[in-house]
């Protein structure tokens, strides 16, 4: 009579360790998985929003309507499109072709501004081309962590100004008055910096 010889101690404590081993190894290598995706899916976020930042901008100055809007208070016009040195704001234009597929009761043209606030890039437009102070805008963030934006506009003679209308412009003239291009760069904490040149059509 022979007797079946089965698995000592030590076999079975030395399989269960190499079964150990081999789970904690595949373990990590789904969880390195897991990390490295989703930093892609950030990045590719990251990538989509910084795309459709620009790509705003860039339709938001190359549709540049002349057409000025009266102030919030009083009877006097605010330019087309409108950088001052001294306000929190980055620009202030009007934009023309904005659809309007529902067929509301406004017009096409969209008054726009862009200010940096908190390294925050935000864009806010209102409902009518002519605003009042009832009249409450409707922000969206376009991007976080931006360092800095820089704006500049070329005037007809191909000189570059850091304000607009151009200082010395006739006060009437000045409210219709369009660059013949603009130039924005923005520069953010990962991407570093981002530079678009756009030209004004008219």
């Amino acid at each position: 009579m022979t007797r079946s010889r089965g698995f000592t101690l030590i076999e079975v404590l030395v399989a269960s360790v190499i079964l150990a081993i081999l789970a904690v190894m595949a373990h990590r290598g789904v969880a390195d998985t897991r990390i490295a995706v989703d930093r892609v899916r950030e990045h590719m976020t990251r990538v989509r929003d910084v795309q459709r930042a620009v790509t705003l901008m860039t339709a938001d100055f190359r549709l540049l309507a002349p057409r000025p809007v009266r102030e919030l208070v009083g009877d006097g016009y605010r330019p087309a499109l409108l950088r001052d040195p001294n306000a929190v704001t980055l620009v202030e234009l009007t934009r023309a072709g904005w659809p309007n597929t529902a067929g509301t009761a406004r017009g096409t043209d969209q008054r726009v501004t862009y200010a940096l606030e908190d390294r925050k890039l935000i864009r806010r437009h209102w409902n009518v081309t002519d605003p009042t102070l009832a009249t409450e805008p409707v922000s969206r963030e376009l991007l976080d962590d931006v360092e800095r934006v820089e704006i500049r506009y070329m005037n007809a003679g191909r000189e570059w100004q850091t304000q607009w209308p151009p200082l010395g412009a006739p006060p009437q003239s000045a409210l219709y008055m369009r660059p013949v291009a603009i130039e924005f760069t923005v520069v953010l904490s990962d991407y570093g910096e981002i530079r678009r040149l756009v030209e004004v059509p008219g």
